[in-house]
């Protein structure tokens, strides 16, 4: 794979430097009405809180736009992709037919095996790094979005977790800077997390947080959305309400979420 297939998205984010997820209320959490392009971002939270529902949606916007977009799955198969963005009304057909829309489902025993040689991990760190680059993306795609759902995913299957996932991590993140991408990392999380990544590291290689909630409150459940981090922009520094409808995620900037435990 060469470098040079990066040069359109880096030209990019030097002369558009704001993506906007065209999410309702969700763009406005921020200064610049986007999330600043080139940033990898973890999108944090416990099970059934949106997480790969806000990042398919804001797939499904971008390739609407008439861009790239690449998502990595773990976990699911292409088909059961498919069928979720169906249920919300997002046919993604079309844009996988005309190339705009990428869907990679890898094995994360694959990866252990490949970039490793195990799944304890023999290999040491320097030999890791002349092996197989973390993601591969195809010659002349230019993906304005890479979603990876979802880090957890990896380093549930390592039996070696602490060396050979960091070493991972390192070549996700360098890989994800060189390609120019705006990225999204799915990490799963407690419901009401004290730390938003898998080993803590993330959250500090990552340009940006994100963590999804379903808090329990006197009549229930409410969802909410909370912008943790994002590097080069200022955001709104609290939790608001989010709803995730027939029609995908909706976010509500004024109302503010409180919790108490």
């Amino acid at each position: 794979m060469s470098d040079i297939q990066f040069v359109g998205n880096l030209e990019r984010v030097q002369k558009d430097p704001i993506l906007k997820t065209h999410i309702d209320g969700f763009d406005s959490l921020f200064e610049a009405r986007g999330i600043p392009r080139g940033n990898t971002v973890l999108v944090a939270g416990g099970p059934g809180t949106g997480k790969s529902t806000i990042c398919r949606q804001i797939c499904y916007n971008v390739i609407s736009k008439g861009k790239n977009c690449m998502y990595v799955s773990f976990e699911e198969n292409a088909d059961k992709i498919k069928m979720s963005m169906d249920k919300f009304g997002w046919d993604i057909r079309k844009y996988i037919e005309n190339g705009q829309f990428l869907i990679q489902q890898v094995n994360p025993l694959d990866i252990l095996r490949m970039k490793f040689g195990s799944l304890g991990g023999s290999g040491s760190a320097t030999e890791v790094s002349t092996r197989i680059k973390p993601l591969v993306i195809p010659k002349d795609f230019y993906p304005e979005v890479i979603v990876v759902d979802s880090l957890t995913a990896i380093i549930s299957v390592s039996v070696t977790k602490d060396k050979n996932y960091r070493v991972y991590l390192q070549q996700m993140f360098d890989f994800f800077e060189e390609s120019g991408a705006t990225s999204f990392l799915i990490t799963e999380t407690d419901p009401i997390p004290t730390r938003f990544s898998e080993s803590g590291i993330e959250e500090f290689l990552a340009d940006g947080i994100i963590v999804l909630y379903n808090l329990k409150n006197k009549n229930g459940r409410e969802n909410a959305i909370e912008v943790l981090k994002m590097r080069d922009m200022k955001h709104e520094k609290r939790m608001v309400s989010m709803q995730i409808t027939e029609n995908g995620i909706e976010i509500f900037p004024d109302r503010t979420v409180v919790f108490s435990q």
